[in-house]
């Protein structure tokens, strides 16, 4: 996925992931529309009705893992943006572009604060009622 989203910054079409155009990066970072909205009023206006495929949003970041989960990607969103953010700073000999050393952190270009960042992180489940459900157990690994 991080290699499909860096592809616009390898080919010299953009300098950093967050200003690439047609990436989930960055549809996730910059939403063209609200997903909920949109079929809310696709619904209203009966457009939904006649359409004949699958509705497929992006799955969300998943940081906790618990067995009776939706759907997901199994990694916090900052991780992800941060490993993105790191492997496009990799130089490639084979590749027309590479995000510039000289760029700050992507969270520091996004403006996410720490702060708040970590409260997001931290109490994502409260953000995300409809992707989690605190009752539900987390999944144990055993190491033995």
């Amino acid at each position: 996925m991080a290699y499909v989203d860096l592809n616009p910054v390898r080919a010299s079409m953009a300098a950093t992931p967050e200003t690439s155009n047609y990436t989930s990066i960055k549809e996730r970072i910059t939403p063209l529309f609200d997903p909920e909205l949109a079929i809310q009023q696709q619904l209203e206006s009966s457009t939904l009705r006649k359409f004949s495929g699958d509705i497929k949003l992006l799955l969300p970041f998943l940081p906790v893992a618990n067995q009776h989960q939706e759907s997901g990607i199994p990694c916090a969103w900052g991780d992800y943006l941060q490993l993105v953010d790191w492997t496009g700073k990799v130089v490639r000999e084979d590749k027309l572009g590479a995000i510039t050393a000289a760029q700050p952190p992507i969270l520091e270009r996004l403006n996410i604060q720490p702060k708040n960042w970590l409260k997001h992180a931290t109490e994502f489940e409260y953000y995300h009622p409809k992707v989690f459900n605190r009752e539900e157990p987390t999944i144990a690994f055993s190491t033995g």
